[in-house]
């Protein structure tokens, strides 16, 4: 093999290197923040939901549910008739295993979470800007997570 080729593909594999790590420095700067300010009774007074999401600060407004674990882009509408994803302002969770709240689909990207049977207002980066929300949590055996 010929010096020439071997500097390329020694270039061509550090490029790649470099590349995968930039993606996953990027993941790991991701912010994550506890948003529990009051104990969730809203959400835990709809049969079935795990969590729910809010229009307006403090639990007000139009409310969406949902009765699955994991929500990897979120869609469909609030009660007063307003888009979820992006939407929303405050969330609850009347599950018994942490929520997360991303900024991002599949998610991805910053991420307000809330303890069991909590709700808070989603912080200024997650505000009107969330895409996706699950069950995340690996401190209890019986919770399931999305990592």
């Amino acid at each position: 093999m010929s010096v020439k080729k071997t500097v390329s593909r020694v270039a061509l594999v550090g490029a790649t290197a470099i590349l995968a790590l930039g993606g996953l420095a990027g993941q790991a700067n991701a912010s994550y923040v506890n948003i529990d300010s009051w104990h969730a009774g809203t959400c835990a007074s709809h049969p079935g939901a795990y969590f729910c999401l809010f229009y307006n600060s403090n639990h007000g407004g139009g409310i969406w549910t949902s009765n699955v674990q994991a929500v990897p882009s979120l869609s469909g509408n609030f009660s007063d008739g307003n888009p979820v994803k992006n939407d929303a302002a405050s969330a609850e969770n009347a599950s018994a295993c942490d929520v997360g709240i991303w900024v991002n689909s599949n998610y991805m990207g910053d991420e307000n979470w809330l303890s069991p049977g909590m709700g808070g207002n989603l912080n200024s980066w997650l505000k009107n800007n969330e895409a996706s929300i699950a069950m995340d949590d690996a401190t209890r055996s019986y919770c399931p997570t999305v990592g």
